[in-house]
Protein backbone atom coordinates (compact mmCIF):
# COMPACT_ATOMS: atom_id res chain seq x y z
CA UNK A 1 0.00 0.00 0.00
CA UNK A 2 1.20 3.64 -1.05
CA UNK A 3 2.07 6.07 1.56
CA UNK A 4 -1.31 8.17 0.64
CA UNK A 5 -3.69 5.61 0.18
CA UNK A 6 -2.27 4.00 4.00
CA UNK A 7 -2.72 7.90 5.16
CA UNK A 8 -6.57 8.35 3.64
CA UNK A 9 -7.05 4.79 4.97
CA UNK A 10 -5.64 5.75 8.69
CA UNK A 11 -8.03 8.93 8.27
CA UNK A 12 -11.08 6.79 7.31
CA UNK A 13 -10.80 4.12 10.05
CA UNK A 14 -10.37 6.76 12.78
CA UNK A 15 -13.26 9.06 11.30
CA UNK A 16 -11.07 11.96 10.88
CA UNK A 17 -11.92 13.88 7.70
CA UNK A 18 -10.47 13.46 4.54
CA UNK A 19 -10.86 16.75 2.54
CA UNK A 20 -9.27 19.40 4.70
CA UNK A 21 -9.30 22.69 3.40
CA UNK A 22 -7.35 25.00 4.56
CA UNK A 23 -8.34 29.07 4.74
CA UNK A 24 -6.17 31.16 2.99
CA UNK A 25 -4.72 35.13 3.77
CA UNK A 26 -6.94 37.78 2.74
CA UNK A 27 -10.20 35.77 3.78
CA UNK A 28 -12.95 37.44 5.35
CA UNK A 29 -12.70 37.15 9.01
CA UNK A 30 -15.18 34.83 10.79
CA UNK A 31 -17.19 36.36 13.34
CA UNK A 32 -15.90 35.64 17.19
CA UNK A 33 -18.62 32.99 19.04
CA UNK A 34 -18.25 34.11 22.74
CA UNK A 35 -19.34 32.34 25.77
CA UNK A 36 -18.76 35.12 27.90
CA UNK A 37 -16.84 38.75 27.68
CA UNK A 38 -14.68 38.66 30.57
CA UNK A 39 -13.08 42.24 30.29
CA UNK A 40 -13.63 45.29 27.14
CA UNK A 41 -16.92 45.57 25.72
CA UNK A 42 -17.74 42.97 22.68
CA UNK A 43 -16.60 43.58 19.54
CA UNK A 44 -17.51 42.82 15.75
CA UNK A 45 -13.98 41.86 13.60
CA UNK A 46 -16.48 41.64 10.33
CA UNK A 47 -17.57 45.07 10.27
CA UNK A 48 -15.01 45.94 7.68
CA UNK A 49 -15.43 49.74 7.89
CA UNK A 50 -12.16 50.83 6.62
CA UNK A 51 -10.48 52.39 9.34
CA UNK A 52 -10.40 49.33 12.55
CA UNK A 53 -7.47 46.88 12.87
CA UNK A 54 -8.46 44.02 15.19
CA UNK A 55 -5.85 41.01 16.75
CA UNK A 56 -7.40 38.50 17.62
CA UNK A 57 -5.00 36.55 19.69
CA UNK A 58 -6.02 32.75 21.42
CA UNK A 59 -4.63 31.36 24.82
CA UNK A 60 -5.45 29.37 27.58
CA UNK A 61 -4.57 29.74 31.43
CA UNK A 62 -2.40 26.48 31.45
CA UNK A 63 -0.18 27.62 28.62
CA UNK A 64 3.13 28.93 29.97
CA UNK A 65 4.36 30.74 26.85
CA UNK A 66 1.04 32.95 26.59
CA UNK A 67 1.99 33.99 30.18
CA UNK A 68 4.95 35.63 28.73
CA UNK A 69 3.20 37.08 25.62
CA UNK A 70 0.09 38.06 27.07
CA UNK A 71 2.35 41.35 28.83
CA UNK A 72 3.92 41.79 25.61
CA UNK A 73 0.55 41.98 23.98
CA UNK A 74 -1.14 44.69 26.71
CA UNK A 75 2.21 46.91 25.62
CA UNK A 76 1.45 46.85 21.91
CA UNK A 77 -2.06 47.68 22.76
CA UNK A 78 -1.21 50.55 24.48
CA UNK A 79 1.71 51.25 21.59
CA UNK A 80 -0.82 51.23 19.01
CA UNK A 81 -3.52 53.22 21.41
CA UNK A 82 -5.39 56.42 19.19
CA UNK A 83 -4.47 54.45 15.61
CA UNK A 84 -8.02 51.99 16.22
CA UNK A 85 -6.33 48.59 16.66
CA UNK A 86 -7.86 46.24 19.47
CA UNK A 87 -6.55 43.26 20.75
CA UNK A 88 -8.47 40.73 21.70
CA UNK A 89 -7.49 37.52 23.89
CA UNK A 90 -10.02 34.39 23.03
CA UNK A 91 -9.55 31.92 25.96
CA UNK A 92 -9.47 27.98 24.33
CA UNK A 93 -9.50 27.24 28.05
CA UNK A 94 -12.17 23.88 28.66
CA UNK A 95 -14.69 23.01 30.72
CA UNK A 96 -11.66 21.87 33.51
CA UNK A 97 -9.99 25.01 33.56
CA UNK A 98 -12.48 27.43 32.29
CA UNK A 99 -12.96 28.70 35.80
CA UNK A 100 -9.23 29.93 36.31
CA UNK A 101 -10.03 32.84 33.33
CA UNK A 102 -11.61 35.33 35.50
CA UNK A 103 -9.19 35.02 38.84
CA UNK A 104 -6.35 34.84 35.83
CA UNK A 105 -7.37 37.89 34.25
CA UNK A 106 -8.06 39.92 37.44
CA UNK A 107 -4.25 38.61 39.01
CA UNK A 108 -2.87 40.20 35.38
CA UNK A 109 -4.32 43.09 35.97
CA UNK A 110 -2.11 45.78 33.30
CA UNK A 111 -0.53 43.25 32.26
CA UNK A 112 -3.55 42.40 30.40
CA UNK A 113 -5.25 45.65 29.62
CA UNK A 114 -7.35 44.76 26.56
CA UNK A 115 -10.15 43.12 25.32
CA UNK A 116 -10.53 39.66 26.69
CA UNK A 117 -13.41 36.66 26.06
CA UNK A 118 -14.32 33.25 26.61
CA UNK A 119 -14.44 30.97 23.27
CA UNK A 120 -17.79 29.01 23.14
CA UNK A 121 -17.58 25.71 22.11
CA UNK A 122 -14.34 25.54 20.30
CA UNK A 123 -16.52 27.65 17.40
CA UNK A 124 -13.82 30.40 17.31
CA UNK A 125 -10.82 28.00 17.78
CA UNK A 126 -12.22 26.03 14.88
CA UNK A 127 -13.03 29.41 12.39
CA UNK A 128 -9.81 30.77 12.72
CA UNK A 129 -6.90 28.20 14.00
CA UNK A 130 -8.48 24.58 12.66
CA UNK A 131 -9.18 26.55 9.32
CA UNK A 132 -5.65 27.41 9.07
CA UNK A 133 -4.42 24.40 10.85
CA UNK A 134 -2.64 25.99 13.73
CA UNK A 135 -2.46 23.74 17.11
CA UNK A 136 -0.32 25.67 19.33
CA UNK A 137 -0.89 28.68 21.46
CA UNK A 138 -0.34 31.22 21.85
CA UNK A 139 -1.29 32.73 18.06
CA UNK A 140 -2.85 35.73 17.15
CA UNK A 141 -4.33 36.33 13.53
CA UNK A 142 -4.72 40.31 12.21
CA UNK A 143 -7.69 41.47 10.61
CA UNK A 144 -7.23 44.51 8.37
CA UNK A 145 -9.73 47.53 7.51
CA UNK A 146 -11.12 45.70 5.07
CA UNK A 147 -12.43 42.74 7.48
CA UNK A 148 -9.74 40.20 6.11
CA UNK A 149 -7.61 38.04 8.00
CA UNK A 150 -4.32 38.71 6.34
CA UNK A 151 -1.38 37.73 8.67
CA UNK A 152 -1.07 35.16 11.41
CA UNK A 153 1.59 33.86 13.88
CA UNK A 154 2.58 33.41 17.32
CA UNK A 155 2.54 36.91 18.80
CA UNK A 156 5.94 35.81 21.52
CA UNK A 157 8.27 38.36 22.21
CA UNK A 158 11.02 35.62 20.93
CA UNK A 159 9.25 35.30 18.05
CA UNK A 160 10.11 38.28 15.24
CA UNK A 161 7.92 40.20 12.86
CA UNK A 162 4.89 40.42 14.51
CA UNK A 163 5.07 43.90 15.67
CA UNK A 164 6.29 44.64 12.20
CA UNK A 165 3.84 43.56 10.18
CA UNK A 166 1.31 44.67 12.54
CA UNK A 167 2.44 48.47 11.73
CA UNK A 168 2.37 47.73 8.01
CA UNK A 169 -0.93 46.70 7.90
CA UNK A 170 -2.45 49.70 10.26
CA UNK A 171 -0.29 52.26 7.79
CA UNK A 172 -1.64 50.61 4.71
CA UNK A 173 1.61 49.09 3.75
CA UNK A 174 1.08 45.32 3.96
CA UNK A 175 1.68 43.25 0.81
CA UNK A 176 -0.86 40.76 1.02
CA UNK A 177 0.55 38.80 -2.12
CA UNK A 178 3.96 38.98 -0.89
CA UNK A 179 2.55 37.42 2.58
CA UNK A 180 0.39 34.14 1.12
CA UNK A 181 3.79 33.30 -0.83
CA UNK A 182 5.72 33.72 1.96
CA UNK A 183 3.15 31.58 4.35
CA UNK A 184 2.74 28.75 1.50
CA UNK A 185 5.39 26.15 2.79
CA UNK A 186 4.67 27.29 6.09
CA UNK A 187 0.74 26.35 5.79
CA UNK A 188 1.64 23.34 4.05
CA UNK A 189 3.93 22.46 7.63
CA UNK A 190 1.04 22.87 9.58
CA UNK A 191 -0.94 21.08 7.18
CA UNK A 192 0.79 18.30 8.02
CA UNK A 193 1.12 19.18 12.08
CA UNK A 194 -2.45 19.67 12.01
CA UNK A 195 -3.33 16.29 10.96
CA UNK A 196 -1.14 15.20 13.55
CA UNK A 197 -2.79 16.77 15.87
CA UNK A 198 -6.10 15.22 14.96
CA UNK A 199 -4.48 11.89 15.65
CA UNK A 200 -3.74 13.44 18.89
CA UNK A 201 -7.68 13.95 19.31
CA UNK A 202 -8.19 10.63 18.32
CA UNK A 203 -5.73 8.88 20.64
CA UNK A 204 -7.26 11.01 23.85
CA UNK A 205 -10.94 9.43 22.99
CA UNK A 206 -9.85 5.89 22.33
CA UNK A 207 -8.05 6.41 26.18
CA UNK A 208 -10.61 7.57 28.11
CA UNK A 209 -13.27 5.15 26.20
CA UNK A 210 -13.40 1.33 27.80
CA UNK A 211 -12.37 -1.46 25.67
CA UNK A 212 -10.49 1.29 22.47
CA UNK A 213 -7.12 0.91 24.67
CA UNK A 214 -5.55 -1.59 21.88
CA UNK A 215 -6.97 0.45 19.16
CA UNK A 216 -5.62 3.52 21.22
CA UNK A 217 -1.88 1.76 21.80
CA UNK A 218 -1.53 1.05 17.72
CA UNK A 219 -2.63 4.94 17.27
CA UNK A 220 0.18 5.96 19.79
CA UNK A 221 2.64 3.88 18.03
CA UNK A 222 1.36 5.80 14.49
CA UNK A 223 1.64 9.22 16.03
CA UNK A 224 5.40 8.64 17.37
CA UNK A 225 6.21 7.59 13.59
CA UNK A 226 4.69 10.43 11.84
CA UNK A 227 5.57 12.92 14.60
CA UNK A 228 9.03 11.78 16.03
CA UNK A 229 10.70 15.14 14.60
CA UNK A 230 8.05 17.38 15.68
CA UNK A 231 9.11 18.66 19.54
CA UNK A 232 5.92 20.13 20.67
CA UNK A 233 3.27 17.46 19.48
CA UNK A 234 6.03 15.43 21.62
CA UNK A 235 5.93 17.21 24.19
CA UNK A 236 2.05 17.63 24.19
CA UNK A 237 1.81 13.92 24.28
CA UNK A 238 3.34 12.84 26.84
CA UNK A 239 2.37 15.73 29.08
CA UNK A 240 -1.42 14.90 28.19
CA UNK A 241 -0.79 10.95 28.84
CA UNK A 242 0.94 11.76 32.18
CA UNK A 243 -1.38 14.76 33.65
CA UNK A 244 -5.03 14.81 31.76
CA UNK A 245 -8.24 13.89 33.97
CA UNK A 246 -10.33 11.15 32.37
CA UNK A 247 -8.05 8.44 31.27
CA UNK A 248 -8.85 5.25 32.22
CA UNK A 249 -4.98 3.35 31.48
CA UNK A 250 -1.93 5.43 30.80
CA UNK A 251 0.53 4.93 28.58
CA UNK A 252 3.70 5.56 30.68
CA UNK A 253 5.98 4.10 28.43
CA UNK A 254 4.84 5.55 25.34
CA UNK A 255 4.58 9.40 27.40
CA UNK A 256 8.51 8.25 28.39
CA UNK A 257 9.51 7.79 24.63
CA UNK A 258 7.47 10.87 23.53
CA UNK A 259 9.01 13.11 25.85
CA UNK A 260 12.35 11.62 25.59
CA UNK A 261 11.96 12.36 21.62
CA UNK A 262 10.91 16.12 22.56
CA UNK A 263 13.87 16.21 24.76
CA UNK A 264 16.33 15.39 22.37
CA UNK A 265 14.88 17.35 19.66
CA UNK A 266 15.59 20.11 21.52
CA UNK A 267 19.31 19.59 22.80
CA UNK A 268 17.72 19.11 26.26
CA UNK A 269 17.74 22.73 26.63
CA UNK A 270 14.26 23.89 27.00
CA UNK A 271 12.81 23.86 30.33
CA UNK A 272 9.07 22.80 29.80
CA UNK A 273 10.47 19.65 27.84
CA UNK A 274 12.78 18.97 30.51
CA UNK A 275 10.02 19.30 32.68
CA UNK A 276 7.99 17.08 30.75
CA UNK A 277 10.43 14.38 30.68
CA UNK A 278 11.35 14.29 33.78
CA UNK A 279 8.17 13.97 34.93
CA UNK A 280 7.88 11.12 32.56
CA UNK A 281 10.96 9.94 33.62
CA UNK A 282 9.61 9.69 37.65
CA UNK A 283 6.11 8.03 36.35
CA UNK A 284 8.19 5.41 34.72
CA UNK A 285 10.28 4.67 38.35
CA UNK A 286 13.43 6.28 36.93
CA UNK A 287 13.20 8.80 40.13
CA UNK A 288 16.51 9.84 40.10
CA UNK A 289 16.83 10.60 37.01
CA UNK A 290 13.99 12.91 37.25
CA UNK A 291 15.71 14.75 39.91
CA UNK A 292 18.28 15.58 37.89
CA UNK A 293 16.75 16.46 34.51
CA UNK A 294 13.65 18.83 36.68
CA UNK A 295 16.60 20.65 38.36
CA UNK A 296 18.33 21.10 34.90
CA UNK A 297 14.52 22.59 33.74
CA UNK A 298 14.60 24.71 37.03
CA UNK A 299 18.07 26.10 36.37
CA UNK A 300 17.37 26.99 32.30
CA UNK A 301 13.74 28.82 33.37
CA UNK A 302 16.25 31.16 35.92
CA UNK A 303 18.81 31.60 33.83
CA UNK A 304 16.43 32.50 30.55
CA UNK A 305 14.25 34.83 33.07
CA UNK A 306 11.12 32.81 32.85
CA UNK A 307 7.87 34.06 34.36
CA UNK A 308 8.06 33.47 38.25
CA UNK A 309 5.03 31.61 38.32
CA UNK A 310 6.42 29.12 36.05
CA UNK A 311 9.77 29.06 38.48
CA UNK A 312 7.46 28.00 41.63
CA UNK A 313 5.78 24.96 39.60
CA UNK A 314 8.89 23.57 38.32
CA UNK A 315 10.75 23.93 41.62
CA UNK A 316 7.65 22.91 43.55
CA UNK A 317 7.79 19.32 41.17
CA UNK A 318 11.73 19.06 41.94
CA UNK A 319 11.20 18.98 45.32
CA UNK A 320 8.11 16.55 45.58
CA UNK A 321 10.58 14.34 43.53
CA UNK A 322 13.45 14.82 46.12
CA UNK A 323 11.11 13.78 49.07
CA UNK A 324 10.23 10.89 46.82
CA UNK A 325 13.35 9.75 45.76
CA UNK A 326 15.33 7.13 47.88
Amino acid sequence: MNAVRSFLVTLVVLGLPTSLLAAELGEKAPPLTIKEWIRGKPVDVTTADGKNVYVVEFWATWCLPCHVSIPHLADLQKKFKGRNVTFIGVSTDDEQTVGNVKPFVKDMGEKMDYTVAIDKDRATSKAYMDAHYVNGIPHAFIIDQQGRVVWHQNPHPSVPGFEETLEQVVAGKFDLAAARKRMAPLQEQRRKEWTQHEYMREYFRLVKSTGNHEQAARLGRKILEIGRDNDSLMNQLAWDILTKEGILARDLKLALTAAKAANNATHGENPAVLDTYALALFENGQKREAVRFQAKAVELARKNGMPGEMIAELSERLERFNKETD
